[in-house]
């Protein structure tokens, strides 16, 4: 068994057929030459003919019979003259154009044996000899039809085979072409991926460092105190009220609950910033227990239309927030704890280095939403590239039974190299 490179093959599989690529190209030379000249004599023979019958419709106009004669095959002539135009003799010598041209061959002389047969009984007393060599020609052209016909289904199937290995290879060669154009913007996101990979791993670094400072310590560990005690502010305070308050909001400006504008304009910035709003509040959070006794009176009236479960747990909430003051305890811690995260932004050095936390954070997450972007795209790609791979190795062992059969030899095909 032979094993032979792809960019080989074909000159592997000449090399293989080489007498009987020669031998079929020299029979197809002839044949096209033997074709090209009987194409062309016949109008010649025609040209001739039609002069021969205009000379005798000038001298023999007195003879009714021959002068009819010569008019019948002067039109003959015409008719076959314009036959033999409609023959294309091709440049190309490829299987396609060679079936093409011996249909038109055969057509040709199908044709001009029927038009010179349905002409012949007023020509022939008069013009024996001349349509014996007419009928000559448009024979040979029917003859040469058939030998091609032969030769197409016999010694040059050989020709359309290598036609056929060469279009496989064409495929293959632009299955190739994609794939490297698919490896090559695999290996450009690969270099872009660890560029975000690496810019990642700087901006944690310096984030890290950041971190290490002191003063940052405890503006952190100030900053997560505050994010607990106002997630335990909503969990406790505001847990299941906010679609009541903003239906007591939109109640109130359609004017189906009057409410004072301080309260709502209050209801409004705990709808928008409840742990700022509450923070900022004086002591007891006056604002608040205004809102909330809004809130429970328009549900006890039944103007702020709730569920019974939902109802219940509005007005319960507002009893504690009201009237128990749950929430002051969480009041004095936040309030303390935002005093000294103003105090520790007060300070420059720890002013600068929240700043440049923060736009290293801002930086880190525009860099991950890259990352994974280049990601997902470079999945497409990779899937893209396994597909065109895929193709390229069906290709090649098709290529490979193809030029196996073809040789009468078995061949190993080495496919592409993958990048």
């Amino acid at each position: 068994m032979s094993q032979v490179e792809i960019e080989e093959l074909e000159s592997w599989v000449r090399q293989t057929l080489e007498s009987k690529i020669t031998q079929a190209e020299r029979e197809r030379d002839k044949l096209l030459s033997d074709i090209t000249k009987a194409v062309n004599a016949l109008p010649d023979y025609c040209h001739q003919l039609a002069k021969k019958a205009e000379q005798d419709m000038e001298t023999k106009h007195e003879n009714r019979a021959q002068f009819k004669a010569a008019k019948a095959l002067s039109r003959l002539t015409s008719v076959i003259a314009d036959m033999c135009k409609s023959v294309n003799l091709p440049n190309e010598k490829d299987s396609t154009s060679l079936r093409a041209l011996q249909r038109e061959l055969s057509r040709t002389a199908s044709e001009g044996a029927r038009v010179r047969s349905e002409s012949l009984h007023q020509i022939r007393p008069f013009y024996i000899i001349d349509m014996m060599t007419f009928g000559g020609n448009i024979d040979k052209l029917r003859r040469l039809s058939e030998e091609l016909h032969n030769f197409l289904m016999g010694r040059g199937a050989v020709l359309k085979s290598l036609e056929e290995l060469d279009e496989k290879m064409k495929s293959m060669n632009k299955v190739r072409s994609t794939r490297d154009s698919i490896s090559a913007q695999r290996e450009s996101l690969e270099g872009k991926l660890a560029e975000t990979t690496k810019t990642d791993a700087l901006l944690r670094e310096q984030v890290n460092q950041i971190r290490q400072n002191q003063k940052m310590k405890d503006h952190i560990q100030i900053d997560r105190q505050l994010r607990d005690l106002r997630l335990e502010l909503l969990r406790t305070g505001f847990s299941r009220l906010g679609r009541p308050l903003r239906k007591l909001a939109s109640l109130s400006e359609r004017g189906g609950y009057p409410l004072p504008i301080e309260v709502r304009e209050s209801t409004k910035e705990y709808l928008g910033r409840p742990f700022a709003t509450f923070i900022n509040e004086h002591e007891g959070y006056p604002k608040l227990k205004e809102v909330m006794s809004a809130l429970s009176g328009a549900v006890t009236s039944g103007r702020l239309a709730l569920k019974q479960r939902e109802a219940k747990k509005v007005t319960d909430r507002s009893e504690q927030v009201v009237s128990h003051d749950s929430l002051l305890g969480i009041q004095t811690k936040a309030r303390d704890l935002k005093q000294k995260y103003d105090h520790c932004l007060a300070d420059q050095e720890t002013a600068s280095l929240v700043q440049t936390m923060k736009t290293l954070r801002q930086k880190g997450r525009g860099n991950l939403k890259v990352k994974k972007e280049l990601e997902d795209e470079l999945r497409r790609t990779g899937e893209a590239e396994a597909k065109a791979n895929e193709q390229m190795n069906a290709l090649t062992k098709e290529i490979e039974n193809f030029s196996s059969k073809l040789a009468g030899a078995e061949v190993r095909v080495q496919p592409p190299q993958t990048r």
